[in-house]
Order: C-alpha cells, then structure tokens, then sequence
C-alpha cells in the first residue's frame, strides 16, 4: 500500500487531532448544527484557509518525515495571544489569524462557540478542547488578559514560580488529566513569563467500522523509505462519499452521527505526498468536500492501525507565516498583558 494522509475534518473546519478519551459529569444536549450569525460564518473559510496554510508550512519545516499537528489547537493559542498584543504584535498575529485587530471580539466569539459547541455536536463521540495559562509569579499580569481569556476561551490559569520544578510537574499533570493520559509530558522546564497551552481529544466509533477479524499483516510504504509490516485493517463492499482529484483519490469516513468525519487522501500513483499537500486552499478543500459529497462509491478499503507519538516546536511555523515580533524579546509588545515589562510567551 502507498504512503496517505489523514487530514481530518470536522463541521467543514479543518483540524488535526489526537485520538484521546474523557469523562464527563455534565448532563450532555445534543446540538442539531453549529449555529453561526451572519458576521461569524465568514471565520469558517477564514479557519479553513489557516488550516491549510499551517499544515503546507509545517509539511516544509518537517521535509518530508511524519507529523500529526491540529491546526485548531495552534489557532486557539493564537487567538489567546491576540488577547494580550498591541502594535505591530497584534497586527501579525491578527494577519494570520485574518482578522481585524480592531474587531477582536468577533474572533473571541467564534472561537466560544467552537470551544462550547464542538463537543456537544455528537453524543457518542468525544471531542473536547481545554485551554490554560499559567503565568510566573513575578510577572505583572493585567486583569483584563486573564478575564478575556477565561471568558472567551475557558482558559484555567494559575500563577506558579518557574524556578521551582514542581512547577513543571503540575503544569505536565494538567496535560495529563486533560488527555486522559495520553499527554503525560508537555515541558521539560516551566521558563518565560507565561505559557499558553492547548490540548484536543477526540474519540469517535466508525458508522461503518473495521471487522478486527480482516486486519492482518500486510506491507506499508513511507514516503522515501523501506517497506514496514503493518497491521492492516480492511474494510470491503461499503459505499463512502469520494472524489478523484487531480493529484489524489479522497474517501470520506464518517464518525457517530456524522457530524464528524476522516477525510483520506491517496496520491495518484508517481504523485508525491508534497504535491497533494501544495494544493491545499480553502477553495480547493470546500470543492473537493462537495464533489465527494455528490459521489458515493463502493471500496475495498485498507488503512493501517497505526498509534501516532509527535512532537514539535511550531514557533518556526509561525514565523514563516509572518509572526515575527511575538517571538523576539526586543519586538513583542504585549503591552494589553503585561503592566510593566515585555513579556517572553
């Protein structure tokens, strides 16, 4: 089998995420859709053209080798960050993130709903999202940027002494509980003046799912390297929306109530993964979506079962998409987070 990429999606937003569990205590409502007004439906193609843009630049800075990243997640931190820029600052991370820095309200709102609502689209399926701040002792942080992002974003802050290493271990167990486990080790060393997190898990139960019986051994091959024995699970005679590309064929694997879905890209044959992923746009992902939704076709499907362990340091992706000043403690002005100094995130 060749080389594929999974780009998940879910409400026609692109994100990547890990498959993670939760528990939760809360009476759970199903949401029919995503109710969005009139002013936030344009952040949808708006989060969708970050995506795509996040995902080419992180496939450059990766050259070639494996990741797994969520472009939600790196949205949400930006989108904390914003809150406590000013100047030219703000303005690169509002460039990004495509939208205006002097309607910052609007991004706030649309990023609630998705934190609030995301979650409760599907009941047999756990998606979750959990924010937090933690901010050293000795820094001066204003009261506004702790309440914008504990009312928007849901964010948990506490304030810890970087210098102490429990320090590190109660933000690494934070992580943890957030993960169910899966993330047991975020940070090796608590530093700076603040550290924003993200964590995204999701769990979902196929509609048409793998017999276990038809998985077996069989070759996968990696972009570039040697052939892998996999545990290849097989799926045969089940109708999935698809479209045949330029580049790709895509198949369509929904989750629950199919308010959540896998989209699976297989490169032509001699087509490079690298070349699918330079036709990533909004536009193209919008239309590709629609012409797979018009077309059902019968597969014989195989994907490998696969468990997924990455780390990376996404700053140099930021930077590359035009965050410059928010990582340079001679630029960053965070003047709207900090009372008296500049701030090293």
């Amino acid at each position: 089998m060749k080389s594929f990429l999974l780009f998940a999606t879910g409400i026609s937003l692109c994100i990547l995420i890990s498959c993670q569990q939760t528990l939760s205590h809360k009476p759970f409502v199903e949401l029919s859709s995503l109710e969005l007004s009139e002013e936030e439906m344009p952040m949808v193609s708006i989060s969708n053209d970050f995506a795509c843009s996040f995902f080419q630049k992180m496939n450059e800075q990766e050259k070639g080798q494996s990741f797994f990243i969520s472009p939600l997640s790196a949205q949400f931190n930006l989108g904390m960050l914003a809150n406590g820029a000013a100047g030219k600052t703000l303005e690169e991370i509002a460039s990004v993130l495509s939208v205006s820095k002097s309607k910052p309200s609007l991004a706030n709102n649309y990023f609630l709903k998705l934190i609030s609502n995301l979650p409760r689209l599907d009941s047999t399926t756990v998606f979750q999202s959990a924010n937090s701040i933690w901010i050293h002792d000795k820094s001066p942080v204003k009261d506004s940027f702790q309440q914008i992002n504990q009312q928007y974003f849901l964010a948990e802050i506490q304030n810890l002494d970087f210098s102490e290493p429990k320090s590190t271990g109660i933000i690494n167990r934070w992580a943890k509980e957030q993960t169910q486990g899966r993330i047991p080790h975020i940070l090796d060393q608590a530093q700076g003046n603040c550290i924003l997190i993200n964590t995204l898990f999701f769990k979902g139960g196929w509609i048409f799912p793998f017999d276990p019986a038809e998985t077996r051994q069989e070759y996968f091959y990696p972009v570039g390297g040697k052939k892998h024995p996999v545990s290849m699970m097989h799926l045969s005679d089940q109708w999935f929306a698809f479209h045949k590309a330029e580049l790709f064929e895509m198949a369509t694997l929904p989750y629950g109530n199919d308010s959540y879905a896998m989209t699976v890209i297989l490169p032509k044959k001699g087509v490079s993964i690298d070349s699918c992923i330079d036709t990533f746009s909004e536009a193209n992902w919008k239309a590709w979506l629609s012409a797979s939704d018009s077309i059902s076709c019968m597969l014989d499907l195989k994907l490998p079962s696969i468990k997924l362990d990455y780390k990376s340091d996404i700053i140099p992706t930021f930077q590359k998409m035009g965050i410059h000043d928010a990582f340079n403690e001679n630029c960053a002005d965070f003047s709207t987070y900090d009372r008296y100094t500049c701030p090293h995130f």
